[in-house]
C-alpha cells in the first residue's frame, strides 16, 4: 500500500507542476486516475482461482482538454498505467495484459468532464486456460468537482441519468433491493435506514430500531454504518459496526435481509439486467 500511495502523491505532485498548469480548472491528472480504478473495480471478474479485471482503457476528453494535454499526453499516459498496474496488484487483479490506455477526443463531452471506456481484453496472443472472454467494454462519465461550481462534494462523480442519456454512454446505478421494493440511492446521500417513516429506505419490521442504520458514500465507493440498533446490522451474515460494501453484498438489518447493488445502466438496454 505504501508504493500504492507514492504513485498518488507523485500523481497529485503533476497538478502542482507542468501538469498542473495544463489542468488548472479543468481535469486533474489524479482524478482520471481514480476514474479508471474505479471502471477496473466494476468491470472485475472471477474465476475459479482469479480476479481478472479490465486492461485496456479509452479515456475520452473534451475538445478543449484533450488540446490541455496535448503536449504531455505520453508522460500522462505512464503515469497512468503505473498507476493502474499498481492499482491490480495492491487488489490482487489478474491483469491478462499490460494496461493500455488511450485519449480520445468526445464532441459531446462539455469542459471539465471525462469518460473512461474499460475493456478486459486477452490481446493477440493465446488465450490461457479459464480466462474470461473479452468484454464490449462499458462507459461511464465523470464530472470534476471545479466544473459543477461547487455543487459535488468530492472529487470525482457520475452525472446525471438525463446527461447520460444525452452523451448515448453508461452510467453507474446504486440501489437497495429489500423484497420487491427497490430503492435508489441518487446524489451525495447519507441514506438511513430504519422503521421510521423519516428514513430514506423505510422497513416495516419490529426487529428493526426507528432509526437503525446509514449508507454513505466514501472516496472508493459505499459503507454501512450501524446505528446503534438493537438488534445489529449484518453484512453477508457478519455483525458489522462500519463496513465497506460493494456490489451483491448482502446486508441484514434485525431480521430484514436486503441485498446492495452497484450495476452499469447503458440507454437502451432494460434497466433491471445486471452485467
Amino acid at each position: 500500500m505504501g508504493f500504492l500511495k507514492h504513485i498518488e502523491k507523485r500523481m497529485e505532485s503533476l497538478v502542482e507542476g507542468v501538469f498542473g498548469r495544463a489542468f488548472r480548472r479543468q481535469i486533474h491528472p489524479v482524478e482520471i486516475a481514480k476514474g479508471l480504478t474505479k471502471q477496473m473495480d466494476e468491470g472485475r471478474m472471477v474465476s475459479i482461482s482469479r480476479t481478472y479485471a479490465p486492461n485496456d482503457f479509452t479515456v475520452h476528453l473534451s475538445k478543449e482538454d484533450t488540446e490541455s494535454i496535448r503536449a504531455y499526453q505520453a508522460s500522462l499516459k505512464d503515469e497512468l498505467i503505473q498507476y493502474a498496474s499498481t492499482h491490480a496488484e495492491n487488489k490482487n487483479y489478474h491483469l491478462m495484459t499490460p494496461p493500455r490506455i488511450r485519449f480520445e477526443s468526445e464532441d459531446t463531452l462539455r469542459f471539465g468532464e471525462f469518460g473512461v471506456t474499460a475493456k478486459l481484453t486477452g490481446g493477440d496472443g493465446p488465450r490461457e486456460k479459464g480466462a474470461p472472454q473479452d468484454t464490449s467494454g462499458q462507459t461511464r462519465i465523470f464530472r470534476t468537482e471545479e466544473s459543477t461550481g461547487g455543487e459535488i462534494d468530492q472529487g470525482t462523480a457520475a452525472i446525471s441519468a438525463d446527461e447520460a442519456r444525452r452523451h448515448g454512454l453508461a452510467r453507474e446505478i446504486v440501489e437497495v433491493v429489500l423484497g420487491d421494493e427497490k430503492h435508489q440511492l441518487e446524489g451525495r446521500g447519507p441514506w438511513t435506514v430504519g422503521r421510521s417513516q423519516e428514513n430514506d429506505i423505510v422497513i416495516n419490521d419490529p426487529n428493526v430500531s426507528r432509526k437503525h442504520a446509514r449508507i454513505s458514500r466514501a472516496d472508493n465507493g459505499f459503507l454501512v454504518e450501524d446505528l446503534g440498533s438493537t438488534n445489529g446490522t449484518q453484512l453477508d451474515g457478519a455483525p458489522i459496526d462500519r463496513e465497506m460494501i460493494e456490489g451483491g453484498d448482502e446486508l441484514t438489518f434485525g431480521q430484514s435481509t436486503a441485498r446492495f447493488i452497484r450495476r452499469i445502466d447503458t440507454p437502451g438496454e432494460e434497466s433491471g439486467g445486471r452485467r
